[in-house]
């Protein structure tokens, strides 16, 4: 077993080939058979079955652990409730209104630093320094603004959105996509690249990751995590907070990468 479990994907279906053209042969079809349960066994482990049960290892009650709520939930779900107190669609409305930038970049900054799924060294001090500049905070915050409570069609909404921030060189998913996060529990899925490509692999979902944010690959992403949602039923999951963590749960290493 320890040979199969330290083993590549490729390795393992390669094994499994081989295995396959044992089971017509009466001598050593028993051993192919085991083989091919073990390989099976393996490959279980390492994608959404397994994951759902090393979730579960770690939390027992699911989503509804308290370890979980405590070390995973509640801390997106505060910076969620001040993100809607502080550019809830009247607030903000009026802060766009009087163009006031200076509290408008108060309030973002608050809520960039609230949480740690963007990486501190890079991500918030880039986004920070083009909030603060007088040539991009206003275009920025008024794209935020019609992205979170616009009139069009969310897709719509979204592409603007990213065109504006390619325009303001914050083409990034992560710049994408964190107000969207904390704004809307229907629309906000999180995108760090990494996280999304490894969960992509361990849920064997058939999606192609582009660097460059859009709304129709936003689209598929979110999707995605709506299937994922309902492929991780057993453990209650409420809402794309939930989804989020799941993700994170199956790609760890993809918090802070680009």
């Amino acid at each position: 077993m320890s040979r199969i479990f330290d083993m590549s994907d490729e390795d393992l279906n390669r094994l499994r080939t081989n295995a396959l053209r044992y089971l017509d042969d009466p001598k050593r079809s028993a051993e192919a058979q085991l083989k091919l349960d073990e390989i099976e066994s393996e490959l279980k482990r390492r994608y959404l079955p397994g994951m759902i049960q090393t979730f579960l290892n770690a939390y027992p009650e699911g989503f509804h652990d308290r370890q979980q709520i405590v070390v995973e939930r509640d801390y997106k779900l505060a910076a969620r409730n001040l993100c809607l107190e502080l550019l809830g669609e009247e607030q903000f409305s009026v802060l766009l209104k009087n163009q006031d930038w200076a509290e408008l970049y108060a309030r973002a900054k608050r809520l960039i630093n609230m949480t740690n799924l963007m990486q501190p060294s890079f991500e918030k001090p880039r986004l920070l320094d083009a909030l603060q500049d007088p040539a991009k905070g206003p275009k920025f915050f008024t794209a935020l603004y019609e992205v979170l409570w616009g009139g069009e069609e969310f897709n719509e909404r979204f592409q603007h959105y990213c065109d504006t921030l390619e325009e303001l060189d914050l083409f990034k998913w992560t710049y994408a996509t964190y107000f969207v996060f904390l704004a809307d529990s229907k629309y906000g899925m999180f995108v760090k690249p990494e996280m999304l490509k490894k969960s992509l692999e361990k849920s064997r979902y058939p999606l192609t990751y582009e660097s460059a944010p859009t709304a129709a690959l936003y689209k598929d992403i979110l999707k995605f995590c709506h299937w994922l949602k309902l492929n991780i039923a057993e453990l209650e999951p409420r809402d794309l907070i939930d989804v989020h963590s799941f993700m994170w749960h199956m790609a760890p290493t993809g918090k802070w990468e680009e």
